[in-house]
């Protein structure tokens, strides 16, 4: 029987915050045997081995993770996230329409974060967002954010972002 697993994407360059020209990232996602996300990363990390180390950090600290769920303004739906020595390490794939529905999923990650297997190697991502190949990581898109929602991680002596 197949279990849980984190899988990394490889986000195509984009322009940075700050403007400073095209900043290329990988972001992880822990799904479900049948695929259904469980979770992602909170940001996105600068290469692939950066990003990996982050899924071993976690899956190592597992039991001091500490969950907050919140409704967001803008449509009154809930999400969640996770914080792992006060720094948040990932957050919902998606916002639900009910508190229960939220502390199920929660319940879901949590239970399949220490015994999830880690893929090896990237996936590429499109415009959209969506699965793209693995060898086009040119920019695809305006903007400075990529449509995932996907930000930069934070680095040291920088405040620290929350999910909105």
């Amino acid at each position: 029987m197949q279990r849980s697993r984190f899988v990394f994407f490889a986000v195509p360059p984009q322009r940075g915050i700050d403007g400073d020209g095209p900043q290329a990232g990988v972001f992880w996602m822990l799904v479900s045997p049948n695929n259904r996300p469980l979770g992602r990363g909170s940001g996105c990390h600068p290469t692939y081995g950066e990003c990996r180390d982050a899924v071993v950090c976690l899956q190592q600290g597992h039991d001091r993770l500490r969950v907050n769920e919140s409704t967001v303004e803008q449509n009154g739906q809930w999400c969640w996230w996770a914080e792992l020595d006060r720094a948040v390490v990932a957050v919902s794939s998606r916002s639900y329409l009910r508190g229960r529905e939220c502390a199920y999923n929660v319940e879901r990650f949590l239970e399949a974060v220490p015994q999830a297997a880690i893929v090896d190697g990237t996936r590429g991502t499109g415009r959209d967002g969506r699965r793209g190949r693995d060898d086009d990581l040119r920019p695809q898109w305006s903007g400075r954010t990529p449509p995932t929602g996907i930000r930069p991680v934070s680095r040291p002596g920088q405040p620290t972002r929350t999910p909105r």
